[in-house]
């Protein structure tokens, strides 16, 4: 008992914030109407949708300017298989093609789900990796590859429904039958569980030697290259298993959300993603939890507020939360989590040498 509470006493500051999120999102359900539940689950997937690029960004330091085609590639094979099995108005096709077979059964579009997205991000990693692409190059890459997903959406019609989107009418997991739909305290809890196993997993490699090395590539990889490792390979890695927990996320989005179109796969998407961890602060996990809490509270609070005032202001709670954002990041360009970490080592470091130098004066005085 006694080492338990001398580790959990060791931990950084930001574990201990992580542990006041998890548990402000495990008993929020028992203070909270059955509409923020609602609220809650989804930006509950769109946290497990932050880590995912945390792990890319914040770790490896490869900025994903396209992070919302995993995402989308997520939801929208779900959206197929749903328009499919329950036999939406719009869909006019006989029969799906050979490399979207799987879709026709539940564990199979759950499976395409994570796979779409993970060879989506292998192949983007091989092409870019391989050929010593990164740094800003890497991020314009992925910008243009959210711009070309948004018009294939819209122009894949016959199996995406174009720019009108799908509906999605099964609030479950595996299964896409709109008459097994989960009520909203229990897929809350579903997606609670998601979100705690998808925390411990990057935790655990953000720890792991692979972790050293990634935050070794994003602090000087040609150093990394002189001590015989291969970049290459972790980043195709990382790559690969940031895509796969992004289109997870994806899924369970998707579900809360009830429908899925182009934006989902778009710029705006990656995008928002990228200001919720800079303002929460990147390469810790806390702050891409954090920020996307804050910000999402903060988003749906506002646009209800204004809402709320006169119809002639609904558009102007936009501005606010952009002021807000701004604000955040230049006065703290580390995010709030990044500056309450680099606080905590100045005191640290300042205490340290306290220490030393009473301990120095207390060896003077003796001699």
């Amino acid at each position: 008992m006694k080492n338990v509470l001398l580790k959990f006493k060791a931990m950084p500051v930001n574990r201990y914030i992580d542990v006041i999120i998890l548990i402000y999102l495990l008993l929020y359900p028992a203070f909270h109407s059955v509409y923020w539940v609602y609220i809650m689950s989804g930006i509950m997937a769109y946290m497990i949708f932050a880590l995912s690029l945390d792990l890319l960004w914040g770790y490896t330091g490869l900025m994903s300017m396209g992070h919302g085609v995993f995402f989308g590639a997520g939801g929208y094979m779900i959206g197929i298989a749903c328009a499919r099995i329950n036999q939406a108005e719009w869909v006019q096709y006989k029969k799906l093609p050979w490399f979207l077979s799987l879709l026709g059964n539940d564990q199979g579009a759950f499976l395409m789900a994570l796979l779409v997205p993970g060879l989506i991000a292998l192949f983007l990693g091989i092409f870019m990796f391989t050929g010593k692409i990164q740094g800003i190059f890497f991020s314009l890459i992925t910008l243009a590859l959210s711009g070309i997903a948004e018009l294939f959406v819209i122009n894949a019609s016959k199996y995406t429904h174009g720019d009108s989107g799908i509906t999605i009418v099964s609030r479950t997991v595996i299964s896409n039958n709109s008459k097994q739909s989960l009520p909203d305290f229990q897929y809350y809890f579903i997606v609670f569980g998601f979100l705690l196993a998808i925390y411990l997993l990057c935790l655990g490699i953000s720890r792991s030697r692979t972790g050293k090395v990634l935050q070794a590539i994003r602090e000087n990889e040609p150093r990394l290259v002189f001590f015989g490792y291969n970049p290459s390979r972790f980043k195709i890695f990382i790559m690969v298993l940031s895509g796969i927990i992004a289109g997870l996320a994806g899924v369970l989005y998707v579900r809360v959300q009830g429908s899925i179109n182009y934006t989902s796969v778009g710029i705006n998407l990656s995008t928002f993603v990228l200001v919720w961890i800079a303002v929460g602060g990147r390469g810790n996990l806390t702050g891409a939890m954090l920020g996307t809490l804050l910000l999402q509270i903060a988003e749906t609070k506002l646009s209800s507020l204004f809402s709320n005032l006169s119809a002639d202001f609904v558009q102007y709670w936009k501005l606010i939360l952009g002021i807000i954002i701004l604000l955040t990041v230049f006065l703290i360009p580390k995010g709030i989590v990044g500056t309450i970490l680099d606080v905590r080592q100045k005191h640290q470091d300042h205490r340290r040498k306290e220490r030393i130098l009473a301990k120095e004066g207390g060896g003077e005085h003796e001699g």
